[in-house]
Formats: C-alpha cells, sequence, structure tokens
C-alpha cells in the first residue's frame, strides 16, 4: 500500500472512531435526560410516597399543640380541580366538611424540582421544595392579617434523623384569581377597596408582629380576591428584617438607595413595597374612569406619592382611606 493510500486509510478510520464516539456521547445525554425526564413526569399523586418513602414522622410539638396540624384530615383529602401552579407549588380546590378550600403541595413538575433534578436525587429536590412550604407554613401561622391568605389547616412531616421523605401539605381559605382583565372590569368602588388594601397590606409588612417584611416578588398572580378584599397568598419569599449590609452600596438595588445604619439597610424594605406594589398595580387601581369628581384630586395625589416613592406607608393607607 503506497504512503498516500495509508494516510487516507488512517485519516478515513480516525473520521469513523470520531464519528461514533460523537455519536455515543449524544445517544447517552439523551438518554440521560430522558430518564431524569421520566423521573419527574412520572411521580405523581398516587406514586410519590412509593417511590420516596420512607415519609418522614409529623413534628410531636405540632402534632401536641397546634390546632392547625390536621395530617389525618389532609393525607386523605380529595381534590376537585386544579387552581394554579408555580415554581414551587401546585395548588387545587376541595371541599371539607362540604366548604371548598385551597391545597397547595409540591409542584413536581415545576421548575424548582425539575431544575434541581438536573443534578440531585428527586428526594433531595423534592425536600428542599417541601422546606419552602414548611417556612409558608410558619409565617402564616405568625402573620394573621386581613390581607394575607387565612390558614385553614396544614401537615407536616419534616423529622431530621434519617434521608426521608418530608411531606408538606397547606390547606387556606380560597378565593378568586386576581387578574389583569379582571381588575380592567372592576368599578370604581371595586378599585377603591384594592386601593386600601394594597396600602393596608404595604404598612402591615412595616409593622408585622415578627418584623418589618420585604416582599420582593409581589405580583398580581400571588393574590386572590376573597369576599371582594384581596389578600396575600404566596409567602414563602418574604425576607424578614432588614437587609445586613457593610456600606451604602449594599443597599443600593432595584433604584432603590438606602443608607447604611447598624448593619442594616434601614429603611429599604418600605421603599421596595412601595415601589413593588405600584409597578405592579398602578396601571390598573389609578384609572379616573368612574370616580367621583370630588375624588380624582385625592386619587391623583395619591398615586403620584406612590409612583414617586417619598412617603411612608403609613401616610399611603391614611391617604387611601380617603378615597
Amino acid at each position: 500500500m503506497s504512503g498516500s493510500r495509508q494516510w487516507r486509510y488512517k485519516m478515513f478510520l480516525g473520521l469513523m472512531i470520531l464519528y461514533m464516539a460523537s455519536a455515543c456521547i449524544v445517544a447517552l445525554t439523551l438518554l440521560w435526560t430522558t430518564v431524569a425526564q421520566y423521573r419527574i413526569e412520572n411521580l405523581n399523586d398516587k406514586t410519590e410516597n412509593q417511590y420516596l418513602v420512607p415519609i418522614c414522622a409529623p413534628s410531636k410539638t405540632d402534632t401536641d399543640t397546634d390546632p392547625h396540624m390536621n395530617c389525618d384530615l389532609l393525607d386523605g383529602l380529595l381534590y376537585e380541580k386544579f387552581i394554579a401552579n408555580g415554581w414551587t407549588k401546585i395548588v387545587y380546590s376541595a371541599k371539607v366538611d362540604s366548604r371548598s378550600i385551597a391545597i397547595k403541595t409540591v409542584n413536581l413538575k415545576g421548575k424548582d424540582v425539575t431544575d434541581c433534578a438536573k443534578t440531585n436525587s428527586v428526594l433531595v429536590c423534592y425536600n428542599k421544595a417541601v422546606e419552602k412550604l414548611v417556612r409558608e407554613i410558619s409565617l402564616l401561622k405568625q402573620l394573621k392579617h386581613s390581607t394575607i391568605i387565612r390558614l385553614k389547616h396544614y401537615c407536616s412531616k419534616t423529622a431530621e434523623e434519617s434521608p426521608c421523605m418530608k411531606y408538606a401539605v397547606i390547606a387556606t381559605e380560597i378565593g378568586e384569581p386576581l387578574t389583569n382583565l379582571k381588575l380592567l372590569q372592576m368599578t370604581w368602588n371595586q378599585r377603591r377597596q384594592i386601593i386600601v388594601d394594597l396600602a393596608t397590606l404595604v404598612n402591615y409588612a412595616q409593622h408585622s408582629p415578627i418584623g418589618v417584611l420585604g416582599l420582593p416578588d409581589l405580583r398580581r398572580p400571588q393574590f386572590v380576591l376573597v369576599n371582594g378584599h384581596m389578600k396575600l397568598t404566596d409567602l414563602d419569599d418574604i425576607i424578614v428584617g432588614e437587609p445586613s449590609c457593610s456600606t451604602n452600596d449594599d443597599c443600593s438595588n432595584f433604584n432603590i438607595t438606602i443608607k447604611c445604619i447598624s448593619s442594616r439597610c434601614e429603611g429599604y424594605n418600605s421603599k421596595l413595597n412601595i415601589q413593588k406594589s405600584f409597578q405592579e398595580f398602578g396601571p390598573y387601581i389609578f384609572l379616573m374612569e368612574g370616580v367621583p369628581r370630588e375624588k380624582r384630586m385625592n386619587l391623583d395625589r395619591l398615586r403620584q406619592l406612590w409612583q414617586r416613592n417619598n412617603v411612608t406607608t403609613e401616610q399611603l393607607l391614611s391617604d387611601a382611606k380617603l378615597l
């Protein structure tokens, strides 16, 4: 065999080996992706407990002292229909003693679990999601207010002794989803109530019993209407206490600039809540359509104060009640 033929033969052989290696890598990648997706998609209400056993034991302290803790009720609950879902949770409606309630549990196909499952076991990812529900249970028990959804029951199983499956289900009062269209279709009196409810929530966040609260993920899908009143339903992302800081630069974010005082960004949460609430609701609740002539000046003044974010939460609430 001549030198040129040998060279062509070696090059062809090398290309074939490279092609086969590439094909194997692609096939293995597709197989791994399919298996990982199968593991997530085939976990459902009927199989998750079998797949991730054993289940942790419920907290003895909660079982003994908390009237809201009711695993017997929630473990055997029959869901009626899907309501909504998010990155971590999925919400259904159900009936207890002929009364409708909202049921929250882990969303197995949500972004939190599926992204986590790309590099971790389903058990680890599921348990991380449960921990967010457990935090929300804790906040619901402490933040009892007219602008926050009311906790009815919950079941929490989160023992730490062994690598078991944690478990959390939350039952709350049920409400109507608060959509952009619903806001635009409201009468002036209905919008006025939303303004008062929103100002009340922002002010409550400034004076809550567990400290100043930050609402960084304040969005309309996190609210529902209960008997005409707006209530916050999603609490797991709430920040408790002002952010810590070393310099003033640590207190600059979201176009908010606050001084660092005694290692805390004093007043940051108030500014954040006022800004976020106006950005999300302002275009829908400060419409002049249907507003009585004698209220228009007050409404426009409140809109400007809210938008400029140069007002206290107490003043916002006071002005909102004048509408």
